[in-house]
């Protein structure tokens, strides 16, 4: 919970336009508080570090513990993570050197959660000046029961005496379950504010198969944004948001809204889940165009994931493996006439019998415009070996298509591989030659992630330019004939996920660039 100091001058002013001035009595601020932070499990009392007041002693009986679930985030000042579980007549939770001797009208607010049957007198709150005598203090509020009552509630106990060494005991007289957060000592009636707008995540929690470039906002103008990326519960200890976050990897983001004299925001919460991080533009592999045509590429990699086979199969190609049946997807954009497809499958043993690969619908089809597709064939898992790769070949009758897709319709167990993409181009001679064969490149990054600047080893690559592209696909930086001495100077652009894209005399190859 962000810190509420409720300063008398806020009072002060409000006084002043209705022409009255408060007593000192009147004036309401806040001299402790305690929100029991995050632990990072269920931790006893006199085991945990993370107090937020460190001059103050807190102790147990011992089994008195931190509970890091059922964070009180149902009401207005609500912090979230931790809180303490008093639910057995054997548990009591004391809090000690309390210096109150100079205020007075002293009262103790706190986050009490309760069940249905529960008000909240079964739960005890004593106060004590010696630790000797104790005090019972009484609910201001009176708290519902029945169906549906259960959860968090902001409660006062009134009549806390001033003293230089206050104690403050919680106890149970039943066997029920209690748990208190978010204690705070105030002089005067705690003000209710205004609570900060819960923040919005855009684009939402869902399933991608490419990073995405989050961005989080409030309508509360002035707010300050703090998140966490790793399912914990957003505090002002979290992270500050100070611009798009690149989500590269599956993960569960929270955000809460903080400002000056409001309660904080509810927590927003999204999950991304990443299914394929080299899709779409990010490309785990090089493409070359034997024909010397102008353009070659993959507009989409849906669901599958290139591996570099290296020498371990016939030219050392790249294979394409995917289990995502019904989702995935592979589409190549050509620009010359297509003639004959050419390819190879294999399945992947998987499920629980390891010999097993059944189930499967494998489909191709090829598009004019890439919006209309033709079935091209369709292939079974009767026809797909699980020991080696099955030479597939179909002639295409339409010389203006220019989009082939491979899409896995359906697959019980394991994956299927693709592998040796050769598709080879009509001309009016009558002969046919290679439009696109995907295989391995010699064109390389280093260092990738890098800092400042990186290199490129070029093989019997000859690049013509490059052109960096951010995931927006705005160009970011280009260089024109690079060479393998040059170092290519990233130290001016923000951290973050880049598209390399290098235009040779062959085709075009398209690398990802991690700045750090």
């Amino acid at each position: 919970m962000k810190k509420q100091d409720f300063l008398s001058y806020i009072l002060f002013s409000f006084a002043v336009v209705f022409g009255f001035i408060p007593s000192a009595a009147q004036a309401q601020r806040v001299v402790y508080e305690e929100n029991f932070g995050i632990p990072t499990a269920n931790t006893l009392v006199q085991n945990y570090t993370g107090w937020q007041n460190q001059s103050v002693i807190y102790t147990g009986d011992g089994t008195c513990d931190i509970r890091n679930s059922s964070a009180s985030n149902n009401y207005g000042m609500a912090s979230g993570g931790g809180n303490v579980m008093v639910n057995d007549t054997v548990k009591w939770f004391m809090v000690s050197s309390l210096n109150m001797a100079a205020d007075t009208n002293l009262s103790l607010y706190c986050g009490l959660r309760k069940t249905n049957a529960e008000n909240g007198n079964s739960l005890v709150v004593e106060v004590s000046a010696d630790s000797l005598q104790w005090t019972r203090l009484h609910l201001w509020d009176t708290l519902p029961t029945g169906t549906g009552t259960s959860g968090w509630y902001r409660v006062r106990y009134p009549g806390i005496p001033s003293c230089a060494n206050l104690h403050i005991r919680f106890s149970n007289l039943a066997r029920v379950d209690y748990r208190i957060d978010d204690l705070a000592l105030v002089v005067g009636e705690e003000t209710m504010l205004e609570t900060a707008a819960k923040p919005t995540l855009s684009p939402a929690g869902g399933t991608y198969y490419e990073p995405q470039i989050v961005n989080i906002t409030t309508s509360t103008e002035g707010a300050v944004i703090y998140y966490t990326m790793d399912n914990s519960a957003p505090t002002d200890r979290a992270n500050r948001y100070e611009g798009p976050l690149t989500i590269n990897s599956s993960c569960t983001v929270k955000a809460v809204a903080t400002k000056e004299n409001m309660y904080d925001s509810e927590v927003a919460t999204a999950s991304y889940t990443i299914l394929d991080t080299n899709s779409l533009v990010i490309l785990p592999f090089d493409i070359s165009d034997n024909s010397n045509s102008s353009h070659t590429d993959i507009l989409q990699m849906r669901g599958f994931r290139g591996y570099h086979l290296g020498s371990s199969y016939s030219d050392g190609s790249v294979k394409f493996e995917s289990s995502h049946a019904g989702e995935a997807s592979l589409v190549a954009h050509l620009d010359s006439a297509p003639d004959t497809l050419f390819f190879e499958l294999k399945g992947k043993k998987g499920g629980s019998n390891p010999s097993a690969y059944e189930g499967v619908t494998f489909t191709v089809s090829y598009s004019v415009d890439g919006q209309s597709w033709t079935p091209l064939a369709t292939i079974f898992g009767d026809d797909i070996s699980v020991d080696n790769f099955t030479r597939f070949s179909y002639s295409i009758s339409e010389h203006d298509a220019r989009y082939i897709r491979w899409t896995l319709q359906a697959s019980d167990k394991g994956n299927t591989q693709l592998n040796n993409i050769r598709i080879t181009k009509f001309t009016e001679a009558g002969d046919s030659t290679a439009v696109a064969d995907f295989n391995s490149g010699t064109f390389g990054i280093y260092p990738n992630p890098a800092q400042s600047d990186f290199k490129i080893h070029l093989g019997r690559t000859t690049v013509q330019s490059m052109t960096l592209y951010n995931l927006l696909g705005q160009t970011v930086k280009t260089w024109s004939h690079p060479q393998e001495t040059q170092s290519f100077v990233i130290s001016d652009i923000p951290c973050g996920t880049y598209i390399l894209k290098v235009h040779t005399s062959s085709g075009i190859i398209q690398k990802k660039v991690v700045k750090y």
